[in-house]
């Protein structure tokens, strides 16, 4: 094992968005307006929720992801073919942790939208107001750059491809917390896959994340992004924001909140989450395991490295905060050896080279990172039921206050 603590990986860069100066206010919104318009699609079914969210069910060809210029042609792939789904059902990712301390948390729409239809969640022109105005946006770097900055922090572990090997997915059961996260800030737990050259590089990455600015709430949610880089310029985004992500679920939208959060000392909830390529189509899938969800895919299209496979795959708590003071990451506290204190990702496994099934990492490819006031360790194999785990978090604070 090997303990990086100088600096964190920094996955995702801080773009910031510059308001053009001088612009009438009715200009302002008459482009929102024309902005709403053009994301909107003819609603079958409108779904609100206790959290005050809106879904309109809209037909699985008429969502918004189809739009971009890549996928002008794109014949949806409905479920993972049955190569993907043999190979889930040999990896025995979908058992709970057989205690009463620790549950699967339900997660989505209690009727979900009529068959033929997908769930996407109604943007508002407030929401196109926060995404336009300054904002941490998904990027990112190599996890085998030592790039600490630009606001984020992580603690976790990482794993990396041999030259000319890839991997097909990686997946976890997150334990499920809600830390407080003020406005300009960001606290959440990720797993990410990624591959190619710098100025090439792809990702995908999923889990959930408290993010005020982005959502509007406090509330820990279901999220995604995705970015591929072009010479300097990215295209991706968070959930649906942008065109990319096919959705396939009637029941679970993007951006969807958790029902239950654990409790330090308490009862632990927590969802068990993949990203895996189809050996079929090379599409990248995503699922909840618990209740055999796919949630959607991300055509192979829109990547390029990332398209044959992914080099390298991380599994950590994130924080981002504008500021020199940063918010809690996971359960706010770190507790070694407690796994009803301190947040945990268990079931650890990674899609290796050569090998159909997704397996624990050998523990001799696992890097841990952690920096400033965040830690993360216990990471070893456990048993058939545990499979591979570690804790992360910390309580966060200002740079002075960083032990």
């Amino acid at each position: 094992m090997k303990v990086t603590i100088l600096g964190i990986v920094t996955i995702f860069l801080v773009v910031w968005g510059n308001a053009v100066e001088g612009r009438d206010l009715s200009d302002e919104d008459s482009i929102l307006e024309t902005q709403l318009k053009t994301i909107s699609k003819l609603a079958i079914k409108t779904i609100q929720t206790e959290y005050g969210d809106t879904y309109d069910c809209v037909h699985v060809y008429e969502q918004p992801s189809l739009d971009h210029p890549l996928l002008k042609h794109h014949v949806v792939q409905m479920r993972p073919s049955a190569a993907l789904e043999k190979t889930l059902k040999a990896s025995k990712m979908t058992t709970s942790l057989y205690s009463v301390n620790y549950n699967p948390v339900k997660i989505g729409l209690e009727d979900g939208c009529p068959i033929g239809t997908v769930p996407i969640r109604r943007t508002t022109k407030e929401d196109l107001i926060r995404t336009e105005s300054d904002s941490p946006q998904p990027f990112f770097n190599d996890p085998a750059l030592d790039a600490t900055g630009n606001g984020y922090q992580y603690a976790g572990i990482v794993t990396r491809t041999d030259s000319g090997k890839v991997y097909h997915g990686a997946g976890a059961r997150l334990d499920i917390y809600n830390p407080r996260a003020e406005n300009e800030q960001i606290s959440a737990a990720v797993i990410m896959v990624l591959a190619g050259p710098q100025g090439k590089r792809g990702g995908i990455r999923t889990g959930w994340m408290v993010n005020p600015h982005s959502y509007g709430d406090s509330r820990t949610r279901f999220f995604t992004s995705w970015t591929q880089e072009n010479n300097g310029k990215a295209d991706g985004c968070y959930d649906l924001t942008c065109p990319g992500f096919i959705q396939t679920s009637t029941l679970v939208p993007l951006g969807a909140p958790f029902s239950n959060v654990s409790q330090i000392g308490g009862v632990q909830y927590d969802a068990s989450m993949l990203i895996s390529k189809d050996p079929e189509s090379g599409n990248w899938w995503l699922m909840i395991l618990d209740d055999d969800k796919p949630i959607g895919y991300w055509p192979k299209t829109l990547f390029d490295s990332l398209s044959r496979g992914a080099n390298a795959a991380l599994w950590a708590g994130l924080v981002y905060s504008r500021s020199s003071d940063s918010p809690p990451m996971g359960s706010g506290v770190y507790q070694g050896g407690s796994f009803v204190h301190t947040c945990y990702m268990a079931q650890v496994v990674v899609g290796k080279p050569g090998d159909a099934k997704f397996s624990p990492p050998d523990a001799d490819e696992v890097l841990v990172q952690q920096s400033r006031c965040y830690k993360a360790g216990d990471n070893s194999y456990v048993d058939e039921n545990w499979l591979y785990r570690f804790l992360f978090g910390g309580p966060g604070g200002s740079r002075q206050s960083c032990k």
